[in-house]
């Protein structure tokens, strides 16, 4: 399958966005070469939390513990040729290098000599694969969404939303479900309320600070981080993602676009 950003919806290549300076604008039939990766590696030069500078590496069929701790004290990153998937990894890598380490580092501290996951180690797998970070100055846009209003957040307030509310989607696997979106496709949400000069800033000043953010609030957590943290975000009711989305009666769909449901309870599915 191809991926062709110039004819992906405008909401699609809003999600993109942070991405598209390394993508490019030109359809791809398969992802480069690892070599022409580690071109891009060595250009931005990102690091583990321990100070390792990142290549990518040929697939060894390492378990996710031993992959995560090849990554914190080699800087290798393991990767699948001509896998999209692992491709949006190292994209992710790139653009927000600070939040990948912590995620990377969180996994090996919270690991320990135990390879089982934990919740801890499970909330951060769904983030990696799903994350998002929904940032606006409003805080009634972000409080509908954490409240599941989302036809009167996604719809009725539709301009207000494109106008104020940026969604960076950090979850490799979901950049990669993203090139064919499907009905009830969902990322895993955080919220963060910004000054109103944020959305004036420069993309580049906004990653950065979005990067820096996130990989703070990650280590903030500790032990205290499980898979309740996050909200449910259906990715095809962002305006103009989709354009069966340009009419009210979208949003009714209650198997897409569930009421809200007690903490812990789980949401709508991932990639």
């Amino acid at each position: 399958m191809s991926f062709e950003l110039p004819r992906l919806s405008a909401g699609l290549r809003r999600l993109y966005a942070p991405y598209r300076p390394l993508i490019g604008e030109s359809a791809m039939e398969q992802p480069p070469e690892l070599a022409e990766v580690n071109v891009l590696f060595a250009r931005h030069r990102p690091t583990s939390a321990v100070g390792r500078p990142l290549r990518v590496v040929g697939s060894d069929g390492l378990s996710a513990l031993e992959y995560e701790r090849r990554v914190l004290e080699h800087g290798e990153l393991e990767t699948r040729a001509c896998c999209w998937h692992d491709y949006f990894n190292a994209l992710v890598w790139l653009v927000f290098p600070a939040t990948k380490a912590a995620i990377n580092r969180r996994h090996c501290e919270a690991a320990g000599g135990d390879v089982g996951r934990g919740a801890v180690r499970d909330a951060l797998t769904q983030f990696d694969e799903c994350g998002t970070l929904v940032v606006s100055p409003d805080a009634d846009l972000l409080d509908g969404l954490r409240g599941h209003r989302w036809e009167a957040t996604l719809w009725q307030q539709r301009a207000r939303f494109l106008r104020d509310c940026r969604v960076l989607v950090i979850g490799h696997g979901t950049l990669d479900a993203l090139r064919q979106p499907f009905p009830g496709l969902c990322a895993k949400a955080l919220f963060r309320q910004v000054p109103a000069d944020w959305l004036s800033r420069s993309p580049a000043q906004r990653w950065r600070d979005a990067d820096a953010w996130l990989a703070g609030w990650i280590c903030r957590q500790g032990d205290r981080l499980a898979p309740p943290a996050f909200s449910p975000l259906p990715l095809l009711g962002l305006p103009d993602v989709v354009a069966d989305n340009a009419c009210a009666s979208y949003y009714r769909d209650s198997a897409q676009f569930r009421p809200r449901r007690a903490p812990g309870l789980g949401g709508l599915r991932c990639s």
